[in-house]
This record gives C-alpha cells, structure tokens and sequence, in this order.
C-alpha cells in the first residue's frame, strides 16, 4: 500500500513537473499539445503498436497519468481544427502534419550544431528616453532573443552580427538614432578580460553549464525514459545563446548534454513530416 502511494506521489509529481517544464518552453498550450503528439506517437510507442492497442500504451506511461488531461486534449483538438494533427481513422494514432512540424520546429529550442562564426565581437548600445521605456524593454527582451548579452544596463555584447536584425527592429519600432551597432574586431576584448573570461561572465556561463550537469547526472541515475527529461534538456537549451565553440570554456557541459539528447530531439523535433 504504502509503495503504491509513493508511486502515486511520485507520478503527480512528475507530472507537475514536466507541466512546468512545458510552461517554461512553450509559450502556447496547442503547441505543448502538438510536442505531446509526436513524444506518444514517434517517441513512445512501438512502431507495431496500431489502433486501440497505443491508448494502452499511453496509459502505461508513467509521465502521462497525472498531467492535466483535459487540458492537453482541449490543446490537441485544437491543433486539429487548425490542420496540425490529423486523425487518419477512428481510434488510430494522431499524426502530426506538415504545417504542425513547421510550427513546432519553429517554436521547440533547436540546437545550432554549425554556430559558423567570423572571430569577431559586436556592442550593441541604446540612449532611449524614459518615455519610451516600453519600447525599452521590448529591445532588450529582443536581444537577449537574438543571443545577446548584457554587459551593462544599456550595453550588450555578441559573437554574431546582429546589424540586420537590430535595423529591422529601429524601423518597427521607429527608434531611428536611439541604437548603435559597432564592431569590436578580431580578438577585441574589454578591459582586463579576454574573449572566453568576458562571454562567461556576461552569459551566466557557470551557472548554465552546471545546470546541464546536475540535467546529466539525473539521466545517468534514472536513464532517458520519460518526456520529462527531454524537456528539462530543452528548457536548458531555450536559456542557452549558443555561443561560437571556441569562445566555450573547457568545462563546458552544454555538449555533452546534446550528445545525451540527440537522438530524443530527432524523434520528436526534427524528423521528416508526413504528407
């Protein structure tokens, strides 16, 4: 008895969990809705699994008893009526369609395994007045967006040039003369600080990579078996700005923790879209 209620406890807890982990993520319900749908279909269930056999399935899945069920097939009806999951025949899986893929893929964390880098570092600095603090914040939401870092309060830092998108930004906002880009060249550095020691301070590096370890050693202890663990991976990965490789200090655990994911993220993120 006492067994089953600690199973219960535990199962509600990680259900808890990982709907936190989800909120963190996904910034629409439909779309951890859409997430759910290729984790059961593509992820979970075995490929000669049919019909009303995966219902049970699903049932046995330990992450799934105690999420909030209403809610997320509220969200996936909802995918349905916007042409993102299709239901081919009654009782059978969901699929997940094209325009859902595309969707997801846009809204999912991706890792940039390419990060092709020039060697350079650019500041980004503002002067926008009091009145338009809104237009204050949205930048600065925005540029930690397009991987940047804060150096001071209206002083930012990044690897990759964001001339193009830092324009597009001034003209939908009309912040003409309030913004300037410049390029600190090959090797440039601030003060006493090189490259490696000002990008580990000024993205919280430490405090990041640590996070990915204690996300490791927790996969090394119970394995890679639930949705829970993929999502703690990508609501570590949606806070990293992925910097250059060679700007990553040694002790960098952001890798290693890929390598652990990939094949998880392959399944239900990037593989090919149905018809």
């Amino acid at each position: 008895m006492n067994d089953d209620k600690n199973r219960l406890s535990r199962n509600r807890s990680l259900g808890k969990a990982t709907l936190a982990l989800a909120e963190g993520i996904f910034e629409h319900t439909v779309d951890f809705g859409l997430w759910l749908t290729i984790y059961i279909t593509e992820a979970m269930i075995p490929q000669s699994v049919t019909g009303q056999n995966w219902r049970a399935v699903v049932a046995a899945d330990e992450f799934l008893r105690d999420i909030n069920y209403e809610v997320v097939k509220n969200a996936i009806q909802t995918a349905r009526k916007r042409g993102w999951v299709r239901v081919v025949k009654r009782n059978a899986l969901p699929e997940i369609t094209k325009e859902g893929r595309r969707r997801l893929e846009s809204k999912v964390p991706q890792y940039d395994r390419q990060r092709i880098w020039d060697g350079r570092m650019h500041i980004v600095t503002y002067d926008i007045p009091e009145e338009h603090k809104h237009d204050r914040e949205l930048l600065r939401r925005y540029l930690r967006t397009i991987r940047c870092g804060r150096l001071q309060d209206s002083v930012w830092v990044t690897p990759y040039n964001p001339i193009d998108l830092v324009r597009t930004f001034v003209k939908s906002r009309d912040l003409h003369g309030t913004i300037i880009v410049s390029d600190m060249g090959k090797d440039g550095s601030i003060g006493e600080e090189d490259l490696k020691e000002l990008v580990t301070r000024v993205y919280g590096l430490e405090k990041l990579s640590d996070r990915y370890g204690i996300w490791i050693t927790q996969v090394d202890q119970l394995g890679f078996a639930s949705a829970a663990s993929l999502l703690g991976f990508l609501a570590i990965l949606k806070d990293d700005s992925q910097l250059p490789f060679a700007l990553l200090p040694e002790w960098w655990k952001g890798d290693t923790a890929y390598k652990l994911a990939k094949e998880n993220l392959v399944k239900v993120v990037n593989k090919k879209a149905i018809a």
